[in-house]
């Protein structure tokens, strides 16, 4: 169009001459114009239908998988090309470090649990133990208390009935006593009995003396009540008794206490034990990088015996049924295309096949040309990209190739 203004100011001096031809050719030339405009070259017609040509890429829908861990690769377990599953082992890592600290936390976490073990066997043996003691300690105290008691009350009147009745008898056995000792006695001055048969009379007669006098100081007790000594010697008993129950029983809760706190130190190193079992679980699982998804290997990075550190990238897997390519349309043929719209993929390598694919999804936004895309119309700023699914790749279309795509439109 420029051209052709320009050819006009050029004649601008013959416009006298010629200018009738002149306006013919400018109209004719805007015309022309005007229908390569409208006729976009993208739109491809045919017996079969309307297609709308796009060039675009392969996206990149590999998955990178990089180490988490640092470490020497032990094996490889698969090569490129190699189909795969999900799940499956790609490369075993080895790091001892992290093995160590998983084997440790291991047997930390056995130590814990067998001191818990006993631990718990202790405090039931402790309070078993502990029971019949307490149990004995109270026992002595209330007795040693009922005595004291019983002494500070003095006698009742049974006993005080039993004393004298006490008395009465040992005052009649030494009554006969003193009788059968005087009769020895006559008998030894008339010499009918030998000197150690009155020796014999006058021992039983004293042992029966010493009787009848207790009973006569046992019965006068009763009647006078405890002594300033009885009541204190009963009360001290009473008091250490008391003691001794006391102390069994601050005793037996201080060491209760003592075992009870022990395991709770070892009920923290047991759940401190399994979260470190539980982390260096999760590093040692890092150790085995396997693939998440099913695919094929699109590239192996990494040697057996090669040290890997954190991040460094291990493998490539792409799936080959799940290719998209991104195509890119103009603004002007934007508005035939619909989600869901088959189309056809060609690629370079393989000029004689027609791969299948639909469209999957279209961008919103234009944007300016990509540069490493060669659209069908050089003089189109912004395009829309459109993203098209491949279903029959065959395992042939790649991440990355360039590929022609047609899209039907009716």
């Amino acid at each position: 169009m420029t051209k052709i203004i320009n050819k006009i100011k050029g004649f601008e001096k013959l416009k006298f001459v010629i200018m009738p031809a002149i306006i013919i050719t400018v109209l004719i030339s805007i015309y022309i114009f005007n229908s390569l405009q409208k006729n976009d070259s993208a739109i491809v017609y045919a017996d079969s239908g309307t297609y709308i040509e796009a060039s675009g890429i392969v996206k990149d829908g590999s998955v990178s998988l990089s180490s988490e861990v640092t470490g020497t690769i032990v094996d490889n377990m698969v090569k490129e090309g190699d189909i795969i599953k999900n799940g499956d082992v790609i490369a075993i890592i080895e790091n001892t470090t992290v093995r160590n600290q998983y084997d440790q936390a291991l047997i930390n976490m056995q130590v814990s649990e067998k001191s818990m073990e006993m631990l718990e066997k202790s405090i039931n043996s402790l309070s078993m133990q502990n029971t019949d003691v307490i149990q004995q300690a109270q026992n002595a105290y209330l007795a040693a208390k009922a005595e004291y008691q019983k002494v500070m009350d003095g006698a009742s009147p049974d006993e005080i009935k039993q004393a004298e009745e006490a008395v009465s008898q040992a005052k009649t056995n030494l009554d006969f006593m003193e009788t059968n000792l005087d009769r020895s006695k006559t008998l030894l001055e008339q010499q009918a009995i030998s000197q150690s048969k009155y020796d014999e009379s006058l021992k039983s007669y004293n042992v029966m003396e010493a009787q009848y006098n207790a009973a006569v100081s046992q019965l006068n007790l009763i009647k006078s009540g405890p002594t300033v000594n009885t009541a204190e010697a009963a009360e001290n008993k009473m008091l250490q008794a008391k003691a001794g129950y006391e102390l069994s029983i601050s005793s037996a809760d201080n060491q209760l206490t003592q075992l009870k706190g022990q395991l709770e130190i070892s009920k923290i190193q047991l759940e401190q034990s399994k979260n470190i079992i539980e982390q260096t679980k999760r590093e040692l699982d890092k150790l085995t990088i396997k693939s998440p998804i099913d695919g094929i290997v699109n590239s192996l990075l990494v040697k057996k015996g090669e040290f890997v550190s954190m991040g460094k990238l291990v493998a490539e897997i792409y799936n080959p049924e799940n290719l998209e390519i991104r195509a890119y349309v103009s603004e002007a043929n934007i508005g035939h295309i619909k989600v869901g719209q088959d189309a056809s993929i060609f690629i370079d390598s393989y000029d004689d096949r027609t791969y299948s694919g639909k469209v999957a999804r279209i961008n919103n936004t234009a944007e300016f040309t990509p540069k490493n895309i060669q659209t069908k119309e050089e003089r189109v700023n912004t395009v829309f990209e459109v993203t098209v699914e491949a279903l029959d790749s065959e395992g042939t279309i790649k991440p990355g190739m360039p590929v022609d795509v047609i899209i039907k439109i009716d």
